[in-house]
């Protein structure tokens, strides 16, 4: 049995990557997976004082999500579902670990430790997805989409900190795209301009349903090409 196709969906904090991923998951009747949710506790420690806690917080993040990955490639094997979708993988919880480096949260000796965990994990064969969708939002927008939905665990985020995010992701996706990381090749990037509200999913469903016939999962071609969006 063929693997079906595995979809990462990255973007900044209030990008709407939940939001796109399930319409997405309904439409295409690709098999979710959401971000991890660490318990209350936690948070609180982290929030309260992340120079302690920055460090404990990314790896327990880091350790949640390969767990998520692994059920993810497991069900792209065997699973029945036309494909898998990730809210977020986990190139993209190494971007927040680099942004508390840069702050000073985490330690170098931290990183370093942090650094090679996510190594390790990345090197597992065919841990790559079949396509990554980047949606681009402005920090603008996404501070006042954060704004709107007032999440107490959000209320310090900054603009400066959003687009200091942006940038580190833009230069992720630069180096996916250069082949800079042994795990990125072969992989399809599909950037997304998703800064204006209420926008249609259709158009990104055609576009990604066009890309994944042509990948080398073909057990649901058919589907995807008799899509009806």
């Amino acid at each position: 049995m063929k693997a079906k196709p595995i979809v990462w969906i990255e973007g900044s904090i209030g990008s709407g990557k939940s939001q796109i991923a399930s319409q997405l998951s309904e439409k295409l009747k690709f098999r979710c997976f959401s971000e991890p949710v660490l318990d209350k506790g936690y948070l609180e420690l982290f929030y309260s004082d992340p120079k302690r806690w920055a460090f404990s917080f990314q790896v327990e993040m880091l350790r949640r999500r390969w767990d998520i990955h692994r059920l993810a490639m497991l069900e792209a094997r065997v699973g029945n579902v036309a494909g898998v979708l990730l809210d977020r993988g986990l190139p993209g919880d190494f971007v927040f670990g680099g942004l508390h480096r840069k702050a000073g949260n985490i330690h170098e000796l931290e990183w370093q430790t942090y650094k090679a965990l996510y190594q390790e994990f990345m090197s597992v064969p065919n841990i790559q997805p079949t396509m990554l969708i980047y949606l681009n939002v402005t920090p603008e927008k996404a501070l006042a989409r954060i704004k709107k939905r007032a999440r107490p665990s959000e209320e310090n985020i900054t603009l400066q900190y959003l687009s200091d995010l942006q940038e580190a992701y833009l230069k992720l996706i630069y180096e996916i795209e250069g082949g800079k990381h042994p795990w990125s090749h072969g992989m399809q990037i599909v950037r997304i301009e998703w800064t204006e509200d209420h926008l249609s999913v259709d158009p990104v469903i055609s576009q990604i349903s066009q890309k994944l016939v042509g990948l080398p999962y073909k057990s649901n071609a058919h589907m995807i090409q008799n899509l009806t969006v």
